[in-house]
């Protein structure tokens, strides 16, 4: 099945595309073909929350995030993962945010509520999507963005939330 987006939509995406990508062109580029690539696999119609499918499989973990809904481990390697693009450490309040010990005392919601704190005051934004499922799923942007994201938001019918204030 071909999926051809309306012009305005594929300029939003391109958009979107390059605030997840925090500004790197390159990435950016990347992430659109891959955007693309995931687009043409489609099975069904792309439009409004359904585009959020293939640009997660477009970022991965490079620019993204996908968890199921008790891995801690996996959300706080994530979290990691986002934030060593740009050098920035999460204050997780503890020296080994993966023990055992912190992981159990905490569900991901809360985690992420954690990392958002820290990373605010770093000025970036973990900002998560309605996956439907079981699931966390999102990126990070610079805080800076937060305004040009909630436009694009609207303009694609994109159902997001800052990380802290997940559904």
């Amino acid at each position: 099945m071909t999926i051809v987006l309306p012009s305005e939509t594929q300029a939003a995406l391109r958009e979107l595309i390059l605030l997840i990508s925090l500004h790197d062109q390159d990435a950016a580029e990347e992430y659109w073909a891959s955007f693309q690539r995931a687009l043409a696999h489609a099975e069904t119609g792309c439009d409004g929350q359904m585009l959020l499918w293939p640009l997660s499989e477009a970022i991965g973990h490079a620019a993204g995030f996908y968890v199921e809904w008790k891995d801690t481990a996996a959300l706080v390697r994530s979290v990691q993962a986002l934030c060593d693009r740009v050098g920035v450490r999460v204050g997780w309040g503890v020296t080994d945010p993966l023990s055992n010990t912190f992981l159990a005392r905490h569900d991901v919601p809360q985690l992420m509520a954690i990392a958002q704190a820290s990373l605010r005051a770093a000025g970036f934004t973990l900002w998560c999507w309605d996956t439907q499922a079981d699931a966390y799923a999102g990126w990070m942007i610079r805080s800076r963005d937060e305004a040009a994201l909630a436009e694009l938001a609207s303009r694609l019918h994109l159902m997001i939330d800052p990380a802290d204030e997940t559904y």
